[in-house]
């Protein structure tokens, strides 16, 4: 992946912190990347609880290679997912999760 092919960053980090503000876990995700590896679908995100910033994998588990999901989807699955999670350490069971799988209808689980 060229530079050019990269998001911004700053962007990246900001779009997640906007989730986190909107989001019912207080966990925010964005999508940097993704890629075909190994016969599945992978995102590569961004999470943040707006004082910590890690990355996570989320992997297609039921996807054929004709199937969409948005990164909205990606994003909307994470916080669904972090909800089911303690609050009082949800980003550390968030972390200890990864990489996390989605299957065709949106639902993320570990």
């Amino acid at each position: 992946m060229s530079a050019a092919d990269r998001p911004d960053q700053a962007d990246v980090r900001e779009h997640a912190e906007y989730n986190a503000r909107l989001s019912t876990s207080g966990i925010g995700a964005a999508v940097v990347r993704d890629e075909y590896r190994d016969g599945h679908r992978v995102w590569e995100c961004v999470v943040t609880d707006r004082e910590e910033w890690h990355y996570i994998e989320v992997i297609g588990t039921d996807l054929t290679g004709f199937e969409e999901l948005d990164p909205e989807d990606i994003e909307q699955g994470i916080d669904q997912f972090a909800t089911t999670l303690r609050s009082d350490y949800r980003m550390q069971a968030l972390l200890n999760a990864n990489p996390l799988h989605i299957n065709r209808s949106g639902q993320v689980t570990d």
